[in-house]
């Protein structure tokens, strides 16, 4: 497959309130904004304890799984669906704020997104739950509304006539009243009709009049193949109004939809591609596929991106199931799908100079090898790493690490590098070479872990107490790569601390410039500062007795506004 044309960049954080202006959304600087993002499974009460969970596997709404969707997918927005039939419970309302509250601190916009099974457009009970809704949310900068999802269209009339539409304004009319009569002034979402014809047909009658309305389709590459069968259903839309795109998925279970793909899966790829640049012209946003295993992503432990690479057998179900993943973080890191993917230690897009690196891919070394001492070889069983940054210099790589055929490379990009978008280039002894798009940044903050991003912090609880006795206990205990997190020790009698080991917290400008929460509570910043190992840090942070028995629970750290991979630490007794 060819390069992406677009160039490497780190999706806009949402900075709300947001505002829509002719045909384009801006955030509270002015600048324009695009969603980016996917869908979250529903949002229910009684999975609440699985949905949040952490493990083996991660909840679907999960700190973990909320941070790979920004860090590793490069993504800005998640799609949170709502029954209304089910608000009715008075927790509702409190449970779903701890969701919201929980993917905007990790630098993701939520799209609350109403539905009502059953129900073909809104209706009492759709309005009823909006003005509930909306008045909850109101204060929330980061979050939209989503009115109705799926409105269906009626045998009895054709829905693209203008009667047709003028059902659908009928119905949608008193929603945004609803929320606007609410003290609401977030964007709200408006969906078309769910055939394949979508917007076809709207009328400038059928538009609301309301400043800030964004309209939303929902294609499949059924029967939205081509630029001319978009232009037709949505694309004419998008130079007037803000216009979005929703659950566009392959639909491999569908036996039309899935018969009708090439059997290709390079061109299924080219395809997906083709239509992602198509949005990125017209300034569509999107959100993308469901974030659940068989979609987007293979499963809830790694977050590892579905691949079409090993092919599929249409409505059969195997594991790893196939999926369009690996096409659109290949895409939204503007990298070749086939090429090497290169993260941060938190999984991010941006790489921090004189940091830890990862990449997977073709690396083809000689064999598994691993470098070893405070000063890292620079080439490692075949294969030599070559960084060239922003300013046109090129420097070797100090190497961690690299596998022998298909794995990965961890390497330490050189300090010096200037920050800007940069190419990574693995240099093989037979003279084969391949390159990738990576940025690097000053500061890039992550955590390591066990494996892959995710899991227990690793590093030491240091426990003084007033006679100058001191403890030092670890936070995890590892079994090969499956680390469990240990009870820091704490005591009103005692100052504790924990130095964990992290990478791309060196260039902070000041310890102030680091945000560090434990289980929702802010903590201090004592140090940042390189560790002993080449290309990592070791942050230390003061932990308040008053926290004793908060027990295992998630660690956010930002820098700068920008957010680390989110780990596990263990408060005990």
């Amino acid at each position: 497959m060819a390069r992406p044309s677009h160039q490497q960049e780190i999706t806009s954080a949402p900075l709300g309130p947001f505002r829509v202006d002719h045909a384009q959304i801006f955030d509270s600087r002015g600048h324009p904004f695009l969603m980016r993002g996917t869908q979250l499974t529903g949002f229910h009460l009684k999975t609440i304890a699985a949905d949040n969970s952490a493990g083996l596997a991660y909840g679907p709404h999960s700190a973990t799984s909320l941070t790979a969707i920004r860090l590793r997918f490069n993504m800005n927005t998640v799609r949170l669906p709502l029954d209304v039939r089910e608000a009715a419970d008075p927790s509702y309302f409190t449970a779903l704020a701890d969701v919201v509250r929980r993917a905007n601190q990790l630098e993701l916009l939520v799209v609350l997104s109403a539905s009502q099974p059953g129900a073909a457009l809104p209706d009492a009970q759709t309005v009823a739950f909006w003005s509930r809704c909306a008045a909850a949310f109101k204060d929330y900068p980061n979050v939209l509304f989503a009115a109705f999802s799926n409105p269906t269209p009626s045998a009895a009339v054709d829905a693209h006539s203008a009667a047709g539409w003028e059902s659908w304004h009928n119905a949608m009319a008193p929603v945004v009243r609803e929320i606007r009569a609410a003290g609401a002034q977030q964007p709200i979402v408006l969906s078309a009709w769910t055939d394949a014809r979508m917007f076809e047909g709207l009328p400038d009658a059928a538009l609301l009049r309301d400043a800030n309305l964004i309209y939303e389709a929902s294609p499949r590459y059924l029967t939205t193949a081509t630029d001319a069968e978009r232009d037709a259903r949505f694309g004419f839309l998008a130079s007037r109004v803000p216009v979005a795109t929703t659950g566009t998925d392959l639909d491999l279970d569908d036996p039309t939809a899935c018969a009708a793909l090439p059997a290709n899966p390079e061109a299924v790829s080219a395809m997906i591609q083709s239509n992602l640049e198509y949005l990125d012209v017209r300034r569509v946003s999107w959100t993308m596929s469901v974030f659940t295993p068989g979609k987007i992503i293979k499963d809830l432990s790694l977050h590892d991106a579905s691949s079409l690479e090993d092919g599929w057998t249409c409505g059969q179900a195997k594991y790893p199931a196939p999926g369009l993943g690996r096409v659109i973080e290949g895409y939204l890191r503007a990298t070749d799908e086939r090429s090497i993917f290169v993260v941060s230690a938190g999984g991010g897009v941006d790489l921090p100079r004189g940091g830890f690196a990862n990449g997977y891919g073709p690396v083809m070394a000689e064999h598994d090898a691993q470098g070893h001492g405070p000063v890292l070889p620079l080439k490692l069983a075949g294969v030599a790493v070559h960084v060239t940054d922003s300013a046109g210099v090129t420097r070797p790589a100090g190497i961690w690490w690299v596998s022998a055929g298909w794995g990965q490379v961890n390497f330490v990009v050189p300090e010096a590098s200037a920050p800007g978008r940069a190419r990574m280039t693995l240099v093989r002894d037979d003279g084969s070479r391949i390159s990738t798009n990576i940025i690097v940044a000053d500061t890039s903050p992550g955590f390591r872990t066990g494996l892959s991003c995710r899991g227990a912090a690793l590093g030491r609880a240091i426990q003084t107490f007033a006679s100058g006795r001191t403890t030092i206990t670890p936070l995890a205990k590892c079994d090969g790569v499956d680390c469990r997190a240990l009870p820091v020790p704490l005591s009103a009698h005692a100052a504790t601390k924990v130095a964990i080991r992290a990478s791309g917290f060196r260039f902070s400008p000041s310890a102030s410039s680091i945000e560090v929460t434990i289980g929702g509570h802010r903590v201090q910043v004592l140090n940042y500062a390189p560790g002993k190992d080449p290309g990592m840090d070791e942050l230390t942070l003061a932990i308040p007795a008053s926290l004793r028995g908060l027990g295992e629970t998630d660690l956010i750290a930002r820098v700068n506004g920008r957010v680390a991979n989110v780990v596990r630490i263990n408060l005990g007794s």
